[in-house]
């Protein structure tokens, strides 16, 4: 890393509109040797304050008590309770990336401020549906992602309700029970990491995964806007709970890390602002790297994937350079 690269105030960088302090941190969570103290504020700034982690747990536990049709009626296979399934998916789906894009990006009610990238949505773009990006994002997104979610769910449900899936209550088991919201979280970013190496595959990337990466500039519709492919394989952890002892409410809450988070992680903007201090920390510029250079970054910010399987990119320009010559050799015949 060059001098000039070695510490970057928050933005401060005349290639981004704006950024986090540069070079990127690494999670503490693994180090070696160990830092209790700083994992152990990791921990409380990712859960403590009000953030995502916390909002999907409370989501989960409110949609399993009063929106979730009763088990006994998920023994059979009916079109009733799948298309609340859906419906339920599709609202929560539409509230989150619509009600971000246009907070953002339509009333723009925090204009450019912790935006990443300067440049906006695409339009007149022929990669795009429609040629639009927003509206290419959308479609696959709602037509693809919630379909292939709610497939998923529909499979985990029915197993639940039928005995087939290990299945614990908080009075049954309590430590694991409250265990499974630190674990799941790892086993996404784990599972995330590895399938999104594989999608980068030049044969794969070129036929499926290059749907998601033509939005260069992200937005919240961008996260969830996928080939059906790559949203069969990025939503395939939620077959884990046929295997894994947990609650419904676990189901829920990884769906919403999956489905839901996709929207904030590519949001395009560092922070949610909603008032002269109150901000809710959304985007990742650990991503947003990834969404300029490609071939980097692959896991998220939880978990020091790339880190340790040589992919990361911590935004200076040593690391730039690093990952254009893999891109070079990785897509040159």
């Amino acid at each position: 890393m060059s001098d000039t690269d070695e510490h970057l105030k928050a933005g401060t960088s005349k290639e981004w509109n704006w950024h986090p302090d540069l070079p990127v941190a690494v999670t503490p969570l693994f180090s070696w040797p160990p830092r209790p103290i700083a994992t152990l504020r990791w921990f409380a700034t990712n859960w403590l304050p009000i953030t995502e982690y916390l909002i999907y747990t409370l989501m989960a536990w409110a949609i399993w008590a009063w929106l979730v049709p009763p088990l006994e009626q998920m023994q059979r296979l009916s079109w009733a309770w799948v298309l609340q399934l859906w419906a339920r998916n599709l609202i929560l789906m539409i509230f989150f990336a619509q009600g971000l894009h246009l907070w953002l990006y339509g009333w723009k009610k925090q204009n450019e401020d912790y935006k990443f990238d300067r440049r906006g949505l695409a339009k007149n773009a022929r990669i795009f549906l429609c040629n639009d990006q927003y509206w290419d994002n959308v479609t696959y997104a709602l037509l693809s992602g919630v379909t292939v979610w709610t497939f998923y769910d529909t499979i985990v449900w029915m197993a639940y309700a039928n005995g087939w899936a290990p299945m614990i209550t908080a009075q049954s088991n309590p430590i694991w029970f409250f265990a499974m919201f630190l674990l799941l979280p790892v086993a996404q970013s784990f599972h995330f990491y590895w399938l999104h190496r594989a999608l980068h595959i030049p044969w794969i990337y070129k036929r499926v995964h290059s749907v998601h990466h033509r939005s260069v500039s992200v937005a919240p519709w961008s996260g969830f806007s996928m080939h059906p492919i790559e949203h069969v394989g990025y939503l395939s952890l939620l077959l884990i709970f046929l295997v894994v002892p947990a609650h419904p409410i676990h189901l829920l809450f990884i769906g919403y890390s999956l489905a839901l988070s996709s929207a904030t992680s590519h949001a395009g903007f560092e922070n949610l602002v909603l008032g002269d201090k109150a901000h809710l920390k959304i985007g990742s510029f650990h991503h947003q790297l990834h969404h300029r250079y490609f071939e980097c970054n692959y896991g998220g910010p939880e978990m020091p994937w790339d880190n340790w399987f040589g992919s990361f990119h911590d935004g200076s320009s040593e690391a730039t350079k690093r990952v254009r010559e893999t891109k070079k050799r990785m897509h040159t015949k």
